[in-house]
């Protein structure tokens, strides 16, 4: 394929469909110069589109239309094949004197996917990804490679009932060690065979989702799923999708449900007006308590010698015990308040976590779980959001990776906060993209002796891997 070079225009945006109106796109990629060949086509009808790109996507230019006719070609193993682009050394650390160096990785142009998730879709033993990209098209990826799994090939769009708003990706664990992907889209949830794709089963909620989880015991699991009015819990069989109770809650929840601890079939739920609650899997409260101020985070559940619940409110972080949800304690933020998602991670390796938290001023806070201490703080900006926790500097202490702002990552250290890698590729927002705006996540994995950082790369279209020899990930499941 050729087309006309554009003046000032280096990268264009080439996408080739099955259809006119490209609702099936079966290649979509940020490309060097005017020219590129695709190969490995099934003979048939395809049409295909450039858009410049610079410091944001120009508009598409008319469809070309290709035939192939003839038999000899090999069909591409996947219906929406991506190929992912190798790439050299790049980003340095900011803030010392020896660089912290990214030395390879891959991109894959699967389209802007703002929060991918790691799996196990063929093997207890290796890592996959899973996410679904602003066009509503769901991929499956090899986390080592970047290469295509398998994908929908088709937008949620397009699905019976779709609403606008969320579509997220909840993983369904099976007894052989192998996950199969949940999906939540507006009023629909469905079901994917991990391995291959395939649609296992499908079901439609009486109201949109706004954020879910699932919970297992030692005989079944459960879909929890909150409505979009935040005041309704739905449960739904996780082997066939049957609604199986939906239940009218108090107050309006904040964040998603929580699992109560591993194989419980319990759930934690925070509401605005800071009570908490454990309900089981048909949403019959098990146990209640109150943090003392409005809820601004989901709670957290961390295990330990003594078992105890954490949640985020306007007047600081708030323990209370798992047995009774009595609060025990609370660290205050002064003159700011938590917001986003708490995670709990041993960062230094002596089997006692660390609580990391982010607040609405922008600052990122390490508390130990231990005794409530602040450990370190460090202002990141408005919009940080802790993400992964991936020992990048191979100083044997995990170190804390997130966002700042839409598209630049860096990671702070684990001892003392400070800045020991920024991401130095430039950001190029999408202006088309609806999602460009949407909050992002990082997921870091094994890779060799090192460490595979995985996220959506700076210009929104499709996912970049960071690869750093030294450090290492905290051990996933």
């Amino acid at each position: 394929m050729h087309w006309g070079a554009r003046p000032g225009v280096a990268r264009y945006r080439l996408q080739l469909a099955s259809d006119s109106a490209f609702a099936d796109i079966l290649f979509d990629r940020v490309v060097a110069g005017n020219d590129y060949q695709i190969k490995d086509l099934s003979p048939g009808r395809y049409f295909w589109r450039v858009a410049p790109l610079t410091d944001r996507l120009g508009d598409f230019s008319s469809a070309a239309v290709i035939s192939l006719r003839t038999t000899a070609l090999q069909a591409s193993p996947t219906p929406l094949q991506s190929i992912p682009t190798r790439f050299g050394s790049s980003n340095t650390e900011v803030g010392t004197a020896t660089a912290i160096v990214a030395r390879g990785g891959w991109r894959a142009a699967v389209g802007d996917i703002a929060h991918p998730v790691l799996a196990h879709l063929r093997s207890p033993a290796t890592f996959d990804l899973v996410g679904i990209n602003s066009d509503g098209v769901i991929y499956a990826l090899d986390a080592n490679s970047g290469f295509a799994l398998w994908s929908t090939g088709r937008s949620l769009a397009n699905s019976t009932r779709a609403t606008s708003g969320l579509s997220a990706v909840l993983l369904l664990p099976s007894r052989t060690g192998l996950d199969n992907v949940l999906i939540l889209s507006g009023v629909n949830v469905f079901a994917l065979e991990g391995p291959s794709g395939r649609e296992l089963w499908r079901t439609t909620l009486p109201t949109a989702a706004a954020s879910g989880t699932v919970i297992r015991d030692n005989r079944s699991a459960e879909i929890l799923v909150i409505d979009n009015s935040l005041q309704r819990l739905f449960a739904l069989d996780a082997g066939n999708g049957n609604l199986l109770t939906q239940t009218r809650l108090p107050h309006r929840v904040v964040g998603a449900p929580v699992a109560f601890g591993l194989g419980t079939g319990l759930v934690m739920l925070a509401y605005d007006t800071g009570q908490i609650e454990v309900r089981n899997g048909a949403g019959v409260v098990a146990r209640s308590g109150n943090a003392g101020s409005p809820a601004t985070t989901p709670p957290l559940f961390v295990a330990g010698n003594v078992d105890f619940v954490l949640v985020g409110t306007r007047n600081g972080l708030t323990a209370l015990t798992a047995d009774d949800l009595i609060p025990i304690g609370m660290v205050a933020i002064k003159q700011d308040s938590l917001r986003g998602i708490l995670a709990a991670q041993d960062l230094d390796g002596d089997r006692s976590p660390e609580i990391i938290m982010s607040t609405n001023r922008g600052r990122v806070i390490a508390v130990t779980a231990a005794d409530g201490k602040i450990l370190w703080e460090t202002n990141v900006g408005i919009d940080g959001q802790p993400a992964a926790f991936a020992d990048v500097n191979g100083d044997g202490v995990l170190d804390v990776v997130l966002f700042r702002g839409q598209s630049s990552s860096l990671a702070l250290s684990g001892r003392d906060g400070s800045v020991v890698w920024k991401d130095s590729e430039p950001s190029a927002l999408i202006a088309n993209h609806s999602t460009a705006l949407a909050p992002r996540s990082i997921v870091a994995m094994p890779f060799g002796s090192g460490v595979l950082l995985i996220s959506s790369d700076p210009s929104h279209t499709g996912l970049r891997a960071l690869e750093f020899s030294k450090g290492s990930p905290p051990r996933q499941r």
